[in-house]
């Protein structure tokens, strides 16, 4: 990463409005979790977890890497052909994973363009284009999961949570024009302001250049789009497979429009480390809704998430660990 992209444009007031932003969201985050927990009885979420069946425990495991073998695809498809294979790509977004979920204050999310800067030593700006397009394409997928799990679960009777779904689809038919209008407001407000907006201006193009590249390749986009809706699948089976471990064998569809609007309630602002809180709220709030008595609910989210945190810590130090090896040798 060069030293223009690592720079930081902060003054004393973003930062201190930032950090009074970081202390609320947690501190709702934490009162989000203490609610479920006390709905959940600690007790009855512990005894989940230590009476989980070991080989459906290591179901859900392999189910997770296949997540993050998919999720490493999707990576290749959206950058250049050749520029990451396979397995490489699926060694970044794994180490990338684990940051996201475990550094504060959703930071974590810059490992991707970090991590792809040195893996294929393109700039920062050009790797956040691409955690950009990633990231739309999970609230898109995640939109057309949630619309399909409901319309099973409830036929078309739940026109607020279609809305839910359609709003999620948004983003990704506004992307393109959103970084355009910034590109232009950077060439026009922020360029003339000396060498630090000329900067930031270059950066702005970057990312907006990314986005343009990804566009003019319409079918390794659609077949990121179809590895995108797979990944979130074999998501789902994990959740599933996980349920199943700790003896609710609740039917697939419901399963799913359950997770999905956990997943949904995590795009809350409000979060602690782990996504601790928002999770498991939404996990609980959802499948309540579906009929699962609310103990239950509550003590299945908390020990589904918490394997969901060791799945991801042990694939993640597993990626890292052979990046690093790989990087040392290479």
């Amino acid at each position: 990463m060069t030293a223009p992209d690592a720079e930081m444009n902060t003054t004393p007031g973003s930062k201190t409005s930032g950090r009074a932003g970081r202390i609320v969201g947690a501190a709702i985050a934490f009162a989000l979790l203490t609610g479920v927990m006390l709905t959940a009885h600690p007790a009855e979420a512990w005894r989940l977890v230590r009476s989980t069946d070991g080989l459906l425990l290591a179901a859900a495991l392999a189910a997770s890497a296949a997540f993050l073998a998919a999720r490493g695809l999707r990576l290749r498809l959206l950058l250049g052909r050749g520029e990451l294979g396979w397995p490489r790509a699926t060694l970044v977004v794994g180490a990338a994973q684990a940051a996201a979920l475990f550094v504060p204050a959703r930071a974590g999310e810059l490992a991707l363009p970090l991590l792809l800067t040195r893996s294929t030593g393109r700039c920062f700006s050009s790797g956040f284009g691409t955690l950009l397009a990633a990231r739309t394409l999970d609230l898109a997928t995640l939109g057309m999961w949630t619309g399909a799990a409901v319309v099973a679960v409830r036929g078309v009777r739940e026109p607020l949570v279609i809305a839910v779904s359609m709003v999620l689809l948004l983003p990704s038919l506004l992307l393109p024009v959103t970084v355009g209008v910034a590109d232009h407001l950077a060439l026009r407000c922020i360029a003339p302001r000396g060498l630090r907006g000329r900067r930031w201006t270059r950066r702005v193009r970057r990312v907006r250049q990314e986005l343009d590249r990804l566009l003019q390749r319409p079918l390794r986009l659609a077949a990121a789009t179809l590895t995108s809706i797979v990944m979130w699948g074999l998501q789902w089976a994990v959740a599933w497979t996980l349920l199943a471990a700790m003896g609710h064998w609740w039917p697939p569809s419901s399963v799913v429009a359950g997770s999905a609007a956990a997943a949904v309630a995590n795009l809350l602002p409000f979060n602690l480390i782990g996504n601790l809180g928002t999770l498991e709220a939404g996990w609980t709030v959802a499948f309540t809704a579906l009929g699962v008595p609310a103990q239950v609910a509550a003590a299945t989210g908390v020990a589904a998430h918490l394997w969901g945190l060791i799945f991801a810590a042990v694939l993640g130090f597993a990626a890292w660990m052979i990046l690093s090896s790989t990087s040392k040798r290479s």
